[in-house]
């Protein structure tokens, strides 16, 4: 239990992160700054994350590996989950407007290269964690 406590820890400071930048840069200055902030400053947050989950955990430099790829599968799957119920349902019922089931067609590539962009700091992560692991 203690590793799941962790898993949702991290996922949620990383998402907490994303979201806050994302919608503050959304509403107060545009959708590609948004992007852009998101691109500059979450590999470097979850990279981070990641980082401080292994040493958190204390994995052998074999299982980190393993526990790495858990560890990101677990946050995409989760950011998907979260971004489809809170950009198709919660946004436009609050907005008074209908679903909007075409959320991730809309905002394709990006929000699929958002996830592709934790698989990139994972690799930096467990790589940040195994060149500290023995120093």
């Amino acid at each position: 239990m203690r590793k799941a406590g962790w898993i949702v820890v991290t996922f949620a400071a990383m998402y907490l992160i994303a979201t806050i930048v994302g919608f503050a840069t959304y509403l107060l200055i545009s959708p590609r700054v948004m992007w852009i902030s998101v691109f500059t400053l979450m590999p470097i947050a979850s990279a981070a994350l990641i980082y401080g989950y292994l040493r958190k955990m204390q994995f052998s430099r074999d299982s980190s590996l393993r526990e790495t790829a858990h560890l990101v599968s677990c946050w995409i799957s989760c950011s998907f989950a979260f971004d489809a119920v809170t950009y198709i349902l919660i946004v436009p019922a609050a907005s008074h407007a209908p679903p909007n089931w075409t959320f991730f067609q809309d905002q394709s590539p990006w929000i699929w290269f958002s996830y592709a962009v934790l698989l990139v700091s994972a690799v930096v992560g467990r790589w940040m964690y195994l060149r500290n692991l023995h120093a």
